[in-house]
């Protein structure tokens, strides 16, 4: 059973990471990674293929921070 981080699973609920399929015999990627990553705002974060993966993954908070708009006003006076 995987181990997960329940921080960071509530920081970043709508992160959907797909660990791709290594060939180990052959060295081979059969399907590459992918991530995808969408805020309650709209914020979209899109990576495909092994580095990048782990870029986004990796820097996740703070390449959110820089493009995220945040809660409307009308979200925040409610």
């Amino acid at each position: 059973m995987p181990v997960v981080d329940e921080a960071f699973a509530r920081a970043f609920f709508g992160l959907h990471v797909d660990l791709g399929d290594w060939h180990t015999k052959r060295g081979i990627w059969l399907a590459f990674p992918a991530a995808r990553f969408t805020c309650r705002w709209g914020c979209v974060l899109e990576a495909s293929g092994p580095v990048d993966v782990a870029n986004l993954t990796e820097h996740l908070s703070e390449d959110h921070a820089r493009i995220c708009p945040g809660p409307s006003l009308e979200d925040l006076l409610r």
